[in-house]
């Protein structure tokens, strides 16, 4: 009886020593993808390949948790995951050719994805039983990486009914995450500046050039089989004046070499799929944003920059939209198409679209600058002495309203109205000794003196006539002053005539100094 029952338990541990014997076990090895985009939530990662090196494969799965526990985001559905085996390789291996995305002679393994969790990164593959030999590679996997604070991406394995060898149970997929822009500019000396009265530039010609740095080798350079188009960018202006158009072109190439000769990056629309050409945008606009992507693989050797050359014309009417308002056209910048992967169901429905980002805005930049529409004045010596009925008179010309006539060397000015500033530089001290800070006085409602309309603004053909007494009390300034002043105005062509006075024997006036250079700085000294 002892015997038998010795007999027994050896029978029942040579066969679970058989079947433990007969698992297959798999080393692990990965070819991480060097570096993806940190605002990426379509990113890809790298192939992680199985190799048989003992035992015979167990019916099983293995599964592959991306970015560890918990895991990111898989941003791809099952039907573009590819589980690959080499040519004529044993075991693994069915014969069925892979797509031409992939090298010549790839074929599909008879493992097959079992389950997708897309949320929690989980990819199961079903393991068949009965092979001795041979490899399997998955590929094609995509994660959300936005919002990852580590510098690497690793996938975990686990496995039922084979084996793991020990130490290989996590693989690196992404060696770096990192910003997929690295600048954005437009050279200070290569800006467009338009005169706001005429609406050309002031100097130089009407184009400048956006640039946008590749923030690591290769980021602009990841394309959808699908599609033919990649990586994306999204320009948005804000300071458009009416009358102005911002036109961008319907091509734009980087300085790297693209291998199949097109143009790297074309203007789309805003689904990014149907190109457009080229883009011309006003205030009017219904989108203030412009849409670029890339159409062909760039140069994996080189940093590039995506040059974008940019034309800002005047094309509003004279009569309505000039002056132009000053001050800058700028834009922001932003890796596009952006927004979720997944739908409200957490069903991925945008392949077509791959890749996709979160908004991440670089800027604002400028694009170009409108010069104000002022003049400025110098009334060189300007004087108010109560005591004595000193005081100054001062009328302030608005000449934009003046007809042309070109025998006389008058040519039209363009109609503008505009407030007034007055910055009185007092070169006497005051009654305490001290030099009195520089002081300013903007012409408002219920400005004194004559000519001015309902808001406090000179109106084009006008004059404005009134006292420096006036001013000065009409800003709480001390009523005594003696010194000079610069008068600004919110409009070209403006003229002043002022006349120091004690209204009884003595009268002296003459031409204000019309500033070619508006002297900005000294004004606030």
């Amino acid at each position: 009886m002892k015997t038998k029952t010795l007999l027994i338990a050896a029978v029942m541990f040579l066969g679970l020593t058989a079947g433990a014997f007969a698992q297959a076990t798999y080393q692990v090895g990965s070819i991480p993808v060097t570096a993806v985009i940190e605002t990426g939530l379509t990113e890809r990662s790298g192939d992680i390949t199985f190799s048989q090196v003992s035992g015979q494969s167990l019916q099983g799965t293995v599964a592959i948790t991306y970015g560890g526990t918990p895991g990111v985001p898989i941003t791809v559905d099952d039907t573009k995951i590819l589980i690959l085996a080499p040519p004529g390789a044993p075991g693994y291996s069915s014969g069925v050719a892979a797509p031409p995305s992939f090298p010549p002679g790839t074929t599909i393994s008879t493992v097959t994805v079992n389950s997708l969790d897309n949320e929690s990164g989980v990819l199961v593959l079903n393991v068949p039983a009965g092979v001795a030999a041979g490899s399997f590679t998955v590929s094609g996997v995509r994660v959300a990486v936005a919002g990852v604070t580590v510098n690497e991406l690793r996938a975990n394995i686990s496995s039922t009914n084979n084996a793991i060898l020990a130490g290989q149970t996590s693989v690196v997929v992404i060696t770096d995450i990192a910003p997929g822009i690295d600048d954005v500019s437009t050279s200070s000396s290569d800006r467009v500046n338009l005169n706001a009265t005429t609406g050309t530039p002031v100097s130089g010609d009407n184009t400048t050039t956006i640039r946008v740095d590749e923030g690591f080798l290769n980021a602009f350079n990841d394309i959808n089989p699908a599609t033919n188009f990649g990586v994306g960018i999204r320009f948005t202006l804000t300071g458009i004046p009416e009358g102005i158009t911002v036109t961008f072109p319907a091509t734009a190439t980087t300085n790297g070499n693209s291998p199949l000769g097109v143009p790297t990056f074309i203007s789309v629309d805003d689904v990014g799929i149907t190109p457009v050409g080229a883009v011309a945008i006003d205030a009017n606009s219904d989108s203030l944003s412009v849409f670029y992507r890339l159409t062909s693989t760039s140069d994996p050797t080189t940093l590039e920059r995506l040059s974008v050359p940019v034309t800002i014309t005047f094309t509003g009417d004279e009569d309505e939209d000039l002056p132009l308002a000053a001050g800058p056209i700028q834009f922001t910048t932003t890796l596009w198409p952006t927004g979720t992967a997944f739908d409200d169901g957490d069903v991925i429905t945008l392949n077509r679209l791959i890749p996709r980002y979160v908004e991440s805005l670089i800027g604002p930049d400028t694009l170009a600058n409108i010069s104000a529409a002022t003049s400025t004045l110098l009334v060189p010596f300007a004087q108010r002495i109560e005591e004595l009925g000193y005081d100054t008179g001062l009328a302030v010309a608005n000449a934009t309203a003046d007809p042309e006539d070109l025998s006389e060397g008058i040519e039209a000015g363009v109609r503008q109205s505009g407030l007034i500033t007055f910055h009185f530089f007092a070169t006497l001290p005051s009654p305490s000794g001290t030099m009195p800070d520089v002081e300013t006085y903007t012409t408002q409602a219920g400005s004194p003196g004559t000519g001015l309309d309902a808001a406090g603004r000179l109106p084009a053909g006008s004059t404005y006539i009134v006292l420096l007494s006036e001013l000065l009390e009409a800003a709480d300034l001390d009523p005594d002053f003696a010194g000079h002043v610069y008068i600004v105005t919110n409009f070209t062509d403006a003229h002043c005539l002022f006349v120091v006075s004690n209204f009884t024997t003595f009268s002296q006036g003459a031409l204000a100094l019309v500033l070619r250079d508006p002297r900005g700085a000294g004004l606030d000294q």
